[in-house]
Formats: C-alpha cells, sequence, structure tokens
C-alpha cells in the first residue's frame, strides 16, 4: 500500500474557486492539471491508494473551500489537512469552524509558521488552546516550521502528549555535510517525545540527495525515531522539478535499505493509521 501524505489540488474553476496567493512556494496553481480529478489520475496511473489532501496556503490562504469539496467527493481515496492563520485572534474558534464546515472528512490540521516572522502563538497561549481542541476533535496537527521554532514546538507537544504531532518537511533543518547530519540537531531532539511524528517529503528527500544519499537519511531518521514515526509525502505539485512519478521513485530509493516491514511502515501504513484510523 502506498499512501502519500502530502498533496495540493487548485480548481481550473477561478470563478467560483478564487485563488488568494500568498506569495509562499511555486506558482504551480496557475497551470489548469492540478484538480482533484487530475490528482486521482495520477494516483491510479502510479498505485497510490489514498492522498491526504493538504491546504494549498501558497494559492488560496486559509480558505479552505476548494479543497474540502474535492475530498468530500472521494472520501474513499481522500481525507483533508485544512489550515487556520494561527495569527489570528483566536484560532481556536477557526479551528472549531473549520471542523464543522469540514466534518469527518477533516484528519488534521496545518499550522503554518514559515512566514517572515516568528511564530508567536507557539508561546503566548494560543498553540495550547489549539492543540487542546484537536485532541477533543481527533484529528492530527501538522506543524510547518523553521528548525528555530522547533524547540517551542516540543513545549508545546509536552503538555499534549495525546495529540499527534506531525512535523512538515523535517522542519526544513540543515542537512549540509550528509550523514551523521550535524545540523539536523533541532530536529533529532525530538525523538523524545512520543506524539511527534516526520512527515518526510520530496523537499526533504532532494536535500538529501544533493549532499549525499538520500537513504542515508531515511536510516538515520529510523535509527532514531523508530519507522514507526515517519510517513512519506510528495508535496506535489508544489515541489517542481520531477513528475509524480519521479517523487514516488525517490521515495522508494531512499526506503531501500530499511526491512520490508518498516519500508511497507513509512510508504502507507503509518499514514493510514493516522488518517484512516478505522480503515
Amino acid at each position: 500500500m502506498i499512501v502519500d501524505s502530502h498533496v495540493h489540488v487548485a480548481s481550473p474553476n477561478r470563478a467560483h474557486y478564487p485563488l488568494r496567493p500568498s506569495g509562499v512556494g511555486s506558482e504551480w496553481f496557475r497551470t489548469d492539471d492540478v484538480s482533484v480529478l487530475d490528482l486521482l489520475g495520477l494516483m491510479d496511473r502510479h498505485g497510490v491508494d489514498r492522498t491526504v489532501v493538504v491546504q494549498a496556503i501558497g494559492a488560496y490562504g486559509h480558505d479552505c473551500s476548494y479543497a474540502i469539496d474535492a475530498v468530500r467527493d472521494y472520501p474513499e481515496r481522500l481525507c483533508l489537512v485544512g489550515s487556520i492563520d494561527m495569527d489570528g485572534e483566536d484560532p481556536s474558534a477557526a479551528l472549531f469552524a473549520l471542523a464543522r464546515a469540514a466534518g469527518d472528512i477533516l484528519r488534521g490540521i496545518r499550522l503554518f509558521g514559515v512566514l517572515a516572522h516568528e511564530p508567536e502563538w507557539l508561546r503566548d497561549g494560543r498553540a495550547d488552546r489549539v492543540w487542546e481542541l484537536a485532541g477533543q476533535l481527533a484529528i492530527t496537527i501538522v506543524p510547518t516550521l523553521f528548525p528555530a521554532a522547533l524547540p517551542e514546538m516540543a513545549s508545546v507537544v509536552e503538555r499534549h502528549p495525546q495529540v499527534p504531532t506531525v512535523l512538515e518537511h523535517i522542519g526544513f533543518v540543515d542537512l549540509s555535510g550528509g550523514t551523521p547530519f550535524p545540523e539536523a540537531g533541532p530536529l533529532f531532539d525530538l525523538a523524545g517525545h512520543p506524539a511527534v511524528r516526520l512527515k518526510v517529503t520530496t523537499h526533504s528527500l532532494k536535500h538529501a540527495e544533493s549532499v549525499g544519499d538520500p537513504a542515508d537519511l531515511l536510516d538515520r531518521l529510523v535509527a532514531t525515531f523508530g519507522a514507526d514515526r515517519l510517513v512519506w509525502g510528495s508535496d506535489h505539485p508544489q515541489s517542481v522539478g520531477r513528475s509524480y512519478e519521479q517523487k514516488i521513485a525517490l521515495a522508494r530509493h531512499s526506503a531501500r535499505r530499511l526491512e520490508a516491514a518498516d519500508r511497507d511502515r513509512y510508504l502507507g501504513t503509518n499514514a493510514m493509521t493516522l488518517w484512516w484510523p478505522n480503515g
């Protein structure tokens, strides 16, 4: 089984779903072949069983309308990680409203902290309220953070150890120097927090590939965190320069040294446990 934990979609119907570009990331959403139907076609052609649609902040900001409608039409194949504005006054109220709008297709909430300013919400109580509500709603927290913010995230996780927290792009840590990745200490310091899982994306694997063999990164992550705390995500089509097929191939290449059971966990079963706990 292959489960892609990180894919974005955008609608070609821009009158009904107007773009709200945030200036973050590439402008993949300007093309007309990135709809949910295009995604399903890719999944069918390349043997991907299920996919987590992650709110495309670059295209729509925190307006999750298209992602909700896309997933709602195909709940047997897709689920939703939505997003809220953590810089707002009451992000927990925004999460409650999103949960009411999306219903049971909402399986996670993306907390976006990779902007030009520091994520003050990690330290002023807003994060704690969102983590608490996520626990009540039985959804995952999916933070998008730079390495400097990871110690503060760890403090929040420590206060809410029952809430699964899936760190996107392995925290954008510095992999320079290659194995044993001496500059990635803020990431490896999270290993002592069992609630923390890692989303290993094409972005992460391309970075690892640029300094050596991406399998070195997977081996180190498995040795430090355990294979049951890793999920793979293509970051398609936000991550440019490779086709969807090539992104899947890179994921398999990075996992080629793992035991078969660990490889299966990384490529699919861990994601099923997180986002489709009822099968």
